[in-house]
């Protein structure tokens, strides 16, 4: 049985990375923490199951995050998620696409 996850942030970005976590396969995309007036709607299928406040009790049943907020100007606001979600024995991951099989060699 998968891993269960949940993304924190549920703009674009989440969507490039629910992408990567459909194609990996390792997880199973638990709901999507996003804005207050968000919470019961979808994101590509998965429900907003609540917003930055509900963290703390979320964790508890759901430890492995990903912060899929997008970095606009600055990444302050990513790390200080990182940091809190840390604090509190989140187990942070990270993703990336899988590698592709090239289907001949690359030019010199």
């Amino acid at each position: 049985m998968k891993e269960k996850i949940i993304l924190v942030g549920g703009g674009g970005h989440c969507k490039a990375c629910i992408d990567v976590i459909e194609q990996t396969g390792k997880f199973q995309i638990a709901g999507i923490i996003d804005l207050s007036e968000k919470v019961n709607q979808l994101v590509l299928g998965y429900p907003v199951i609540g917003c930055d406040a509900d963290l703390p009790d979320l964790i508890e049943t759901c430890p492995n995050v990903l912060i899929t907020l997008g970095q606009l100007k600055s990444p302050a606001r990513r790390m200080e998620l990182f940091n809190d979600l840390y604090s509190r024995w989140a187990h942070c991951f990270r993703c990336s696409y899988p590698p592709w099989p090239m289907s001949r060699p690359m030019p010199r």
